[in-house]
C-alpha cells in the first residue's frame, strides 16, 4: 500500500472497476483526492489508521449476496470503521478486446470470480477457458498490455474505456438488472437524516435454545423493521457464528439504543458497523416479489409436505 494523505478517498481499484463507479454515484461528490488500491484490507487499514479519509469498498451483490472478503474485514480487524453512505452501483458486463484483435474469435477470457459467477451461462456457451483476476478492471489491463489475438476481459464497459478496449458483446450477465451495494466507510458515524438504518454484528455469549428469537423479539417488541440478517463463522470452531443485522433507525434513537441494551442483556455482544441514510434504490424493493423455484405458499403447504414426506426415501450410496 502507498503512502495516502489524510484527505484522500480510496476505492476497490485499479481504475475501472464498478467500486470505481460506485466513487461517482456518491450522494455528495468528493473532492479530495482518489486513490485506487488492490485489496479491501488495505483500504480498511488505512482509514483506521487516518492515513485517508474514506474508502469504497463492495458489500453486496444481489446475485452472489454478502461479500465475505469486506465483511470479515470490518467485523473481524476493524475496531472503527463504521459504513456512512450506501451506494447501488447497476451492474452490467461485456467483453472487450484489443482494438487490432475485434474480429478474432475469443478463446481465452480474463475476469474477476464474482464476474464469471454472473455470467455463466454466456462462458459455458463460448467455449472460451476462463483464468482470475484480482479485480473485473484488472482483466482489461492485462488483455490491452498483452494484446493478444483472442485474448478478452469479461469486465464493466466502464473498465473497457479505462484500458482503450472495444466492446465486442454486451449484456452477458445471467440476470438483467443486477445491482452491487458499495459501502462509504469512514472513522466517524454519519449524522442522523431521520430516514436512516443502523448495521451492527451481534456475538452470542451465551447458549441456550432459542437465543436468536430473543435476539430478534428485542427489535420486534419495539416495532423496529429489520432490513436484512444473516450470518458469519467466528473462524474459532465450527457452528460458531456471529449474526449481521441492518434495523431501521439510527443508534442515536432511544428506541434502538433500548433494543441494543436488551441484546446485550439476553447473552450476546453488540458491535455497530455504520449508521447511513437508507437507499431509495433498496428501500424500494418488496419481499415476495421473486421466490426461488420450489417454494410453496401457505394454503399447499400441508399437502406439499405430506407428498415430500411420503415419497422420502433411504439415500442410496
Amino acid at each position: 500500500m502507498t503512502a495516502e494523505s489524510p484527505d484522500t478517498l480510496l476505492y476497490l481499484g485499479p481504475p475501472g472497476t464498478f467500486t470505481h463507479a460506485a466513487v461517482d454515484l456518491m450522494t455528495v461528490p468528493w473532492t479530495g483526492p482518489l486513490r485506487p488500491e488492490r485489496e479491501v484490507a488495505d483500504i480498511v487499514f488505512a482509514v483506521e489508521s487516518g492515513q485517508a479519509a474514506a474508502g469504497m469498498v463492495p458489500l453486496e451483490s444481489s446475485v452472489e449476496g454478502d461479500v465475505a472478503g469486506t465483511l470479515d474485514e470490518l467485523i473481524f480487524r476493524s475496531a472503527q470503521c463504521f459504513i456512512n453512505e450506501e451506494v447501488v452501483v447497476p451492474v452490467s458486463f461485456v467483453l472487450a478486446v484489443p482494438h487490432a484483435a475485434a474480429n478474432a474469435p475469443v478463446t481465452r477470457i480474463l475476469t474477476h470470480s464474482h464476474a464469471a459467477a454472473q455470467c455463466k451461462e454466456f462462458l459455458r456457451a463460448s467455449g472460451a477457458s476462463v483464468d482470475f483476476t484480482a479485480s473485473t478492471a484488472d482483466a482489461c489491463r492485462l488483455v490491452a498490455e498483452r494484446g493478444e489475438v483472442g485474448l478478452a476481459a469479461l469486465a464493466s464497459s466502464k473498465g473497457a474505456e479505462a484500458f482503450g478496449l472495444r466492446v465486442k458483446q454486451t449484456r452477458l450477465e445471467d440476470f438483467s438488472g443486477a445491482k452491487t451495494r458499495m459501502a462509504l466507510i469512514s472513522r466517524r458515524l454519519s449524522a442522523p437524516t431521520g430516514h436512516d438504518k443502523t448495521t451492527v454484528v451481534v456475538t452470542p455469549v451465551a447458549d441456550r435454545n432459542g437465543l436468536l428469537a430473543e435476539l430478534l423479539a428485542c427489535f420486534a417488541s419495539r416495532d423496529i423493521g429489520l432490513n436484512a440478517i444473516s450470518s458469519r463463522p467466528l473462524k474459532t470452531r465450527l457452528g460458531e457464528y456471529c449474526f449481521l443485522i441492518s434495523a431501521r433507525g439510527h443508534i442515536a434513537d432511544p428506541t434502538l439504543q433500548s433494543a441494543l441494551i436488551d441484546v446485550g442483556g439476553i447473552g450476546a455482544a453488540v458491535k455497530i458497523l455504520g449508521c447511513y441514510p437508507e437507499n431509495p434504490a433498496i428501500s424500494a424493493a418488496r419481499v415476495g416479489e421473486s421466490t426461488p423455484p420450489g417454494s410453496v405458499t401457505a394454503d399447499v403447504l400441508t399437502d406439499w409436505v405430506a407428498r415430500l414426506v411420503a415419497e422420502a426415501t433411504t439415500v442410496v450410496r
